[in-house]
């Protein structure tokens, strides 16, 4: 059939079942439709809706009904209904002696195609009520199944964009995980050990002699032993909590959470007993006729004052011990992380931030921020930052931020963050659908000096930015250190026309007292307290606490770390207004972000 409105279609070779319990009614109707000389109708008759019915079920060519609304073994739009629920797809047009406009409205509202009244119209007239109502059914069929194609589209490219980020997790070549992911769930792991005060494993593994052997027997020999290495050590570190990763070329690591020293060295033991079982022959190796590995094991129970980049340097430097000490063996690193490492990683940061900032080896990253309780006019990101200086791998902030602050890197950084940000947005902001709100975190040491307020408005205006746009971040334990210096920074913000949150709250277990001197716009509850909120009494009450207080002060709440739909569903029952975590969306580069958003509704990107 032709669109809608183009063309009318000729009602020829079309198939009709008038359901009338008047004879004469029948015979007006054919008689009309015989006047139509192009048209080729074959009338089918039933005089009881139950006959229609069964007629219906034994012949699938209709393709069009006439219902009379009053049947001796049914009455009224009860008549209509039970046709129309039982075969929805064919169209409908009731003809009724009833000229009561009401009831006309109310059987189109339900599904019929056209309402005439008996005795008010002609051949044209029924004719061209045919030839729309079939019109009007292919172009509803025909948009349902456009709207079947694009929900299996839909699903195809969910499920390709599952695979496509299981694919970035993982190490083509040993099908585990890749370093991107190691340094996700090893911060991850951190973290939450951090909360809990449980020990968390490192083991650092790599293979002996490698070079000699892609030497001796090639490099896809060489490919095939790194890939039945890297499964071997996956079979042994099974539990759903552990991650095996590629670390490097021939470097495994991985990672134990809840596990002491003696467990990750038990662990280590029936990996490198699994190694000795694959028996690959390995001539040319000084240390045996077959593959050794050499481990490092180490441990902690995270701490707020060691960087979590230390447990790493630790179990490395007790790999290279075990190297140093003739290869497969495994070394224990027994002491502290922080006894003997601080001062060599530090210096080792130290220069690394130095080089980033000169070289700018940053890159922003951007999060959503999904509105809960109402359609925002604005979407919302938050602005992350990631070290990019090495190939191929980025960097948390968890791990370099405790040696930035530290040595007072974080003021640099946070000018950095915004002199580039405002840059990136004021080249792009004119080729953009709809402006956006970004969140963008200060740290404490930021804001113990004014003067970033008149570097901010500097830079608004060389770029020609709208303060609105932006929303600036104070942690509550950083409000708290000094009250009277954030609500000096955060007053002057907001004078300037930028929005203020209090970020992390509920982490200092604090007052609003105190914190109604900062004039803020935003509550972000601490995501301790969200991951909890579940299954703790004690995290759900914190955060309806906090919810119900930020109201009544007039501040929006966000969410953080909102990774299931299980907490998502608790926060719509507290009536929390944003949230952010991966259930929506991990963090990902700036530039890509604002292209993926601009590309796809906002909302229905999220929802996928």
């Amino acid at each position: 059939m032709h669109a809608f409105g183009s063309q009318i279609i000729p009602v020829s070779n079309t198939e009709i079942l008038i359901i009338e319990d008047d004879i004469q009614d029948v015979e007006i109707v054919t008689r009309l439709l015989g006047k139509e000389k192009q048209s080729s109708i074959m009338l089918n008759h039933c005089p009881t809706l139950h006959a229609g019915l069964n007629t219906l079920r034994d012949q699938s060519t209709i393709d069009l009904i006439l219902l009379d609304l009053s049947l001796s073994d049914a009455q009224g739009l009860e008549t209509f209904r039970k046709i129309h629920d039982a075969f929805p797809n064919i169209p409908l047009i009731i003809l009724s002696g009833n000229s009561d406009e009401r009831l006309a409205l109310e059987a189109m509202q339900q599904g019929a195609q056209d309402f005439l009244v008996k005795g008010r119209f002609d051949s044209t007239v029924l004719t061209r009520a045919i030839q729309y109502a079939m019109e009007r059914q292919h172009q509803r069929l025909e948009l349902e199944y456009k709207n079947l194609a694009l929900k299996a589209l839909s699903d195809q490219l969910a499920v390709a964009n599952l695979e496509l980020e299981r694919l970035a997790a993982v190490d083509s070549l040993t099908r585990v995980f890749n370093r991107r992911r190691f340094d996700e769930v090893f911060l991850t792991e951190w973290n939450r050990l951090l909360r809990e005060e449980k020990p968390l494993s490192l083991i650092m593994c790599d293979v002996d002699h490698f070079k000699a052997y892609n030497d001796t027997y090639g490099h896809q020999a060489g490919d095939l032993c790194l890939e039945k290495i890297a499964q071997t050590i996956a079979k042994v570190a099974k539990r759903p909590a552990d991650c095996v990763a590629r670390y490097g070329g021939e470097e495994f690591v991985v990672v134990l959470p809840n596990t002491d020293i003696s467990g990750a060295n038990h662990v280590a033991e029936s990996i490198r007993g699994g190694i000795h079982n694959l028996n690959l022959p390995h001539s040319t190796s000084p240390v045996s006729n077959r593959i050794t590995l050499s481990l490092g094991v180490a441990c902690q129970v995270p701490d707020e004052a060691i960087a979590p980049s230390l447990l790493i340097e630790a179990a490395d430097r007790a790999m290279y011990t075990a190297k140093a000490g003739g290869r497969d063996r495994i070394q224990v690193h027994y002491a502290d992380c922080a006894v003997n490492l601080q001062s060599r990683q530090t210096l080792q940061w130290v220069s690394r931030l130095r080089d980033a900032l000169e070289h700018n080896h940053f890159e922003l990253y951007a999060q959503p921020i999904q509105a809960l309780q109402a359609e925002s006019a604005e979407p919302c990101f938050e602005i992350l930052l990631r070290l990019c200086d090495q190939p191929g791998i980025v960097c948390s902030p968890g791990i370099f931020f405790p040696v930035a602050e530290q040595y007072d890197f974080m003021p640099r950084i946070d000018r950095w963050v915004i002199k580039h940000l405002f840059a990136d947005l004021g080249e792009i902001n004119s080729l953009m659908l709809q402006e956006a709100i970004f969140f963008v975190n200060l740290s404490g040491a930021t804001f113990k000096n004014m003067e970033i307020a008149s570097f901010i408005a500097e830079q608004l205006a060389r770029h020609n930015l709208r303060p609105e746009q932006f929303c600036f971040e104070v942690s509550e334990t950083v409000a708290l250190k000094n009250i009277e210096a954030a609500a000096q920074l955060t007053r002057a913000l907001k004078d300037m026309g930028c929005k203020v949150a209090l970020d992390d709250f509920g982490s200092g277990l604090s007052s609003f007292t105190h914190l109604k001197k900062i004039p803020a716009d935003f509550v972000k509850i601490d995501g301790s307290f969200i991951r909890g909120v579940v299954d703790d009494d004690m995290s759900k009450g914190v955060v309806e606490a906090i919810h119900h207080v930020s109201k009544i002060m007039g501040l929006q709440t966000i969410a953080e770390y909102v990774e299931s739909r299980a907490i998502l569903d608790l926060l719509n029952d507290f009536h929390i207004d944003f949230a952010q975590g991966y259930f929506f969306g991990p963090a990902r580069p700036l530039v890509d972000t604002l292209a993926t958003w601009q590309t796809t509704a906002y909302t229905e990107r999220l929802s996928a």
